[in-house]
């Protein structure tokens, strides 16, 4: 959206503090909560309202790892890059844990599984068990004999998975509303677009409609939609809809899985929601240039394909109860970035900084991902994330 030269008001209140941050999901959440941990003054000024975009559109997973399945990613990343982004998910997950996320009406603890529908990928689950048994990591190799019985399961076209015994799923607009809760001195301004970053020898400075932060450091936290702000972002996270629906099974044992699913590396997933209901999301991968937008629209062509998974995988009779999108923000490499970044006025000369391109796993990566963001703008604190590894985009 773009704010025209009217609605461009004067503001009538302007907020002084050490870390403006734009961006109220989980990533610009998360960062607050670090900031007021260490002592330091923020801000956090959100377009929408906190959660409004993927933050509180995704299907609600909490699983370990990362886009690809833990082989394919030490053939990606290298053996000790993998090891530690796996362990990175799991302390995000268990610092939710004992923030209070299990005390939610939509969380349940609830083991993934990454289940492969043909046997390349089922050979590269064989491999990531072995790899993940030496490197310390719990999991479990699991068949059709394995004792889970569920329509996935009876539909006979999965092969096999590699079962996380530790992972969860929840309600995301209510881990939204959790961290929000944590945060005592943090303002938090809703319906703030920002159209201009500006930095001179005093400071930086956040325009909004009506609001003015002034603050020594920039925090932008809006994922898919970094490059509005940072043009320099632009070939660096590109935006990607990721669209679900909501069915609710004529059978109520159909709706009752066993475990949250990934399919198809990841391209598909599938999961039960509120009793009685099946979420089912994905399908971007066959339509990835239609795909390939910051709309938040759903298309006939990606919620059909995601019905014929329904009819494929849990039951033919159903009715849809909802359908819904939210735009994730996708890095080359499918990790997340964090650095100093150019506003699109001025050079940023290293005062504003990035963090997002989760790649669809804001979820498992979001809460640690944030709070280690300010530790590395602030302590420079090591990061495996860092935007420079892209050759391009740093301020």
């Amino acid at each position: 959206m773009t704010i025209s030269v009217w609605q461009r008001t004067k503001a009538h209140e302007v907020i002084r503090c050490d870390v403006a941050i734009i961006g109220a999901g989980i990533t610009g959440l998360s960062a607050a909560i670090e900031c007021e941990a260490k002592g330091l003054t923020c801000a956090i000024v959100e377009a929408s309202w906190a959660g409004s975009k993927a933050s509180g559109r995704n299907a609600g997973f909490l699983i370990r790892g990362a886009a690809s399945n833990y082989a394919l990613s030490c053939d990606m990343y290298g053996r000790d890059t993998t090891r530690e982004l796996w362990q990175w998910t799991e302390d995000n997950i268990r610092e939710l844990r004992a923030l209070g996320l299990e005390s939610t009406p939509g969380f349940r603890s609830l083991p993934s599984c990454v289940g492969a529908m043909a046997q390349d990928e089922l050979d590269e689950l064989v491999r990531s068990r072995d790899m993940m048994h030496e490197d310390g990591l719990e999991c479990e190799l699991v068949d059709s004999s394995s004792g889970i019985d569920d329509a996935l399961w009876r539909s006979g076209k999965v092969l096999g998975g590699l079962l996380n015994p530790n992972d969860a799923v929840c309600s995301p607009y209510e881990l939204v509303g959790l961290l929000s809760a944590q945060l005592s001195a943090t303002p938090l301004f809703e319906d703030a677009e920002v159209y201009r970053i500006e930095v001179d020898d005093s400071g930086c400075v956040v325009r909004t409609r009506g609001i003015e932060v002034r603050a020594s450091r920039v925090l932008v936290c809006t994922n898919a939609y970094g490059a509005g702000l940072c043009p320099s972002l632009v070939e660096v996270v590109k935006p990607n809809r990721g669209q679900m629906c909501a069915v609710r099974p004529a059978n109520p044992d159909d709706a009752e899985l066993l475990c949250s699913y990934y399919l198809n590396h990841g391209s598909e997933y599938i999961r039960r929601g509120e009793p009685g209901e099946v979420i089912m999301g994905g399908a971007r991968t066959y339509h990835a240039d239609e795909e390939a937008t910051k709309s938040d629209d759903v298309t006939s062509t990606v919620q059909n394909h995601l019905e014929e998974f329904i009819r494929e995988l849990v039951t033919t009779d159903y009715v849809v109860t909802a359908r819904w999108s939210g735009t994730m923000g996708f890095t080359r490499d499918a990790l997340p970035v964090i650095g100093a970044v150019d506003p699109a006025q001025c050079p940023g000369d290293g005062r504003v900084w990035f963090c997002g391109g989760l790649t669809g796993h804001g979820m498992s990566m979001g809460y640690k991902t944030g709070r280690h963001a300010i530790r590395v703008m602030i302590e420079g604190e090591r990061t495996m994330f860092g935007l420079d590894r892209f050759g391009s985009g740093a301020g």
